[in-house]
């Protein structure tokens, strides 16, 4: 008995029934450590449940090609092939139908995509009867004159999107996860890493110790008409809760222009970052976007609400002249679902950008879907707060889980919850996060890939390894990782060249690149600018003491010293920090009588505080450490001694305890604290025990020991900084030529 329309079709709504359960990989980014067999038993019931999804999503798009519906076949088949990215039968199959419904294009995209994935997971390539498939493909594309993307007939034509819910034949049924969102679970050949920490970016003066990462440049000097910045799009809905949508618009814009190749964009942190620029209060003109950016090309925007509906439409405009160079069509999808408009407008301003700029039309990686507007709302509150505060971490990671809570197939929060946790010393959950970033690499776009390498780098204490990946990324980060690594010359090439107005960490790197070349002046002439945009920031005014007390001013120093009695502390930041790191500057530099004076002064703030704030651990730490620069070792070494009985697992104070050991002579105890120091740190601290160690070695007269130690430490993964060159307990080897050559700039 045949079956008749009612039949197939209730058949068919089975299938759509079974595809609408699946929204992406069972428990996706759940990891249990050291429990092999549940991870083998997940692995399967991952796999036993796409192999269903990818049967489903095959039946639908066969429904759809006898019915007519290219759109809705193609849309089906590509759900099937990327639900068994190495299944070559069911990629051949799916190009096959792609190219019978007259979507060419799109079957080279296709088989493309399946390549790739073969010589990046498994090196190796297509058997050579889907070669030759492909090969008659484009002999028929050529035969009939085609060029570039051409739509088949039904499709969204001019907007290269995803059939949709709207489109015929779909029946309005939810379309489930894009292509892109499934990721194979086949273990990438990234190495998996146990135990992994991530060290210092910046051994700055007050040894702040955040991960930081933004990917925007401004400031160009120099307009390129080669070059395109998105601006942020504007919200003509009146409905500000759909403020966040014109920043995904934007971000998903920028990301599909970089990984087309077709223009060279202003990079946002491409696929990672909301743009950190303009994206408060009045949007900039065009012209404004231009000047900042060197952008002579720039993408602009709106949406508009119709009924139940969003509409989104974008155009490309010549910022020197105001120009009108193209509109793209418009794109809608349901306000309860923006991002299929935001992916569909995304492509075609590829598509616009590489007619407008070349006479070929290059076509865009397969990209991730734009995630679901509240978890992307949540995204950019956690990076908010992530970019502010330091103490704002934990905060950030609250709405960055909330983020991937709301939608597991968005990757972005991850980069940021590992960087969060870092931050915070929690090493494992940090790990945890990284390995689902690991084997999601396939997902990642080329700069995400990157950025994975420069965290996963970080994270294992390969230094050098992290500033490749970070020059393979580009961006400012450049500038810090090289900085890190002691190349103050190459720091300050990259972080010279743009506008580091809202990147405070980032500016306080180029001043310290500066006075590791000894360019005190120019240190003290960015210090100064900065404080006129972050007044009243301890950071800031540190920089500039040590630029005054290298040069020997020592009034000047004094002066904003007094101005810092009047200003808020910021962890880890307080007058009297800036008062010992002024102190050691200035001996470093051979002031020893005014070094002394602000060492007894940094201790006299200390007991000038109130009685509740010096009972707390840090603050007695900060008293303890004043006493030790002030060569007060009785009282340094009491107070130390308390503080190791209340933490006898922080390293800093068993170091100093250390280092106070071989300052009396006692030779067998310094000896037997540096051998405790070896490999104890939990977590890892990038060779932070070496670096203590070699202190101790120095004060004992071990000099060959001590610069054995000093290089392993940065082996490690311990950051180079300004601290180096004027350690107090250093000082033993400031003669010594090996400690000369190790201190003196890379590049």
């Amino acid at each position: 008995m045949t079956s008749g329309p009612s039949t197939r079709r209730s058949k068919r709504d089975g299938e759509r029934k079974l595809w609408s359960y699946y929204r992406g990989d069972l428990l996706a980014g759940f990891f249990v450590s050291g429990a092999p067999e549940y991870e083998r038993w997940l692995d399967g019931r991952r796999e036993e449940l796409r192999r269903h999804a990818s049967h489903a999503a095959w039946a639908l798009a066969q429904a759809a090609e006898s019915a007519g519906n290219a759109a809705g076949a193609g849309h089906w088949a590509r759900r099937a092939a990327a639900l068994g990215p190495f299944d070559e039968r069911l990629a051949t199959e799916a190009i096959e139908l792609l190219d019978r419904m007259g979507d060419r294009a799109g079957a080279l995209r296709l088989y493309e995509a399946f390549g790739r994935r073969l010589e990046e997971e498994l090196e190796i390539e297509p058997a050579p009867k889907t070669r030759e498939l492909v090969e008659a493909i484009r002999g028929r594309i050529d035969a009939s004159g085609e060029r570039g993307v051409r739509e088949p007939a039904g499709s969204q034509a001019a907007t290269g999107g995803e059939a949709t819910a709207d489109s015929p034949g779909m029946d309005g049924v939810p379309a489930g996860p894009e292509p892109s969102e499934i990721a194979p679970t086949r273990r990438s050949r990234v190495p998996g890493r146990t135990g992994l920490a991530l060290g210092v970016v910046l051994g700055m003066a007050t040894g702040v110790a955040l991960f930081r990462l933004l990917g925007s440049e401004g400031g160009s000097a120099v307009m390129s008409s080669e070059r395109v910045v998105v601006a942020v799009f504007e919200n003509q809905t009146g409905d500000p809760e759909l403020d966040p949508l014109g920043r995904m618009a934007s971000a998903w814009i920028t990301q599909a222009l970089y990984e087309s190749g077709v223009v060279d964009v202003v990079p946002s942190a491409i696929g990672l970052a909301p743009r950190p620029d303009f994206s408060d209060g009045q949007q900039p003109g065009p012209a404004a976007m231009a000047e900042a950016t060197g952008a002579a090309t720039v993408i602009v925007g709106a949406y508009y609400r119709r009924g139940d509906s969003v509409e989104i439409q974008a155009q490309v405009v010549d910022a020197r002249n105001g120009d009108l160079l193209s509109a793209v069509p418009p794109v809608g999808s349901p306000l309860d679902a923006p991002g299929v408009a935001v992916d569909s407008l995304s492509r075609s301003v590829v598509r616009t950008l590489a007619v407008l700029t070349g006479p070929g039309l290059a076509q865009s990686a397969d990209l991730g879907r734009p995630p679901s507007l509240e978890a992307y709302r949540q995204y950019l509150q956690g990076y908010r707060h992530f970019q502010g505060d330091p103490t704002g971490m934990r905060q950030a990671l609250v709405h960055l889980y909330h983020a991937v809570a709301l939608d597991t197939g968005f990757l972005a929060p991850r980069f940021y919850i590992i960087m969060a946790h870092s931050n915070l010393r929690e090493f494992a959950l940090a790990d945890s996060n990284a390995r689902v970033l690991a084997t999601k690499r396939l997902r990642l776009s080329d700069y995400q890939r990157h950025t994975l390498d420069w965290i996963l780098a970080r994270q294992s204490g390969d230094q050098m390894g992290a500033l490749e990946a970070a020059r393979a990324r580009g961006g400012i980060d450049v500038g810090v990782q090289a900085l890190i690594v002691n190349r103050p010359a190459e720091a300050i090439e990259v972080l010279s060249t743009v506008d580091l107005s809202s990147n405070q960490f980032q500016w306080l790197a180029l001043m310290e690149a500066y006075h590791m070349l000894g360019d005190y002046r120019r240190e003290m002439g960015e210090a100064r600018r900065a404080r006129d945009v972050y007044p009243g920031r301890l950071l800031i005014l540190d920089a500039e003491l040590r630029a005054l007390a290298a040069l020997g001013r020592v009034r000047d120093a004094e002066r904003i010293l007094d101005e810092s009695l009047s200003l808020p502390s910021e962890d880890p930041a307080t007058p009297a920090t800036l008062m010992a790191n002024t102190a050691a500057e200035l001996r470093t530099h051979g002031h020893l009588q005014a070094s002394s004076e602000l060492a007894d002064r940094a201790i006299a703030w200390w007991v000038s505080r109130p009685e509740d704030e010096m009972r707390t651990w840090p603050n007695r730490y900060g008293l303890a450490l004043a006493y030790y620069q002030a060569q007060r070792w009785e009282e340094a070494a009491s107070l130390l001694h308390e503080l190791a009985s209340e933490a006898p697992e922080h390293m800093d104070v068993r170091g100093y305890l250390g280092a106070l050991a071989a300052r009396r002579g006692n030779r067998t105890e310094a000896l037997a604290v540096s051998e405790s120091l070896a490999g104890s740190a939990v977590p890892p601290d990038f060779g932070g025990d070496s670096f203590r160690m070699a202190r101790i070695a120095s004060l004992l007269g071990d000099r060959d020991r001590a610069m054995a130690l000093l290089r392993e430490a940065l082996a490690r993964g311990w950051p180079f900084s300004v601290s180096v060159h004027r350690d107090f307990d250093l000082e033993p080897l400031h003669d010594y030529p090996p400690f000369e050559e190790f201190i003196r700039p890379k590049g």
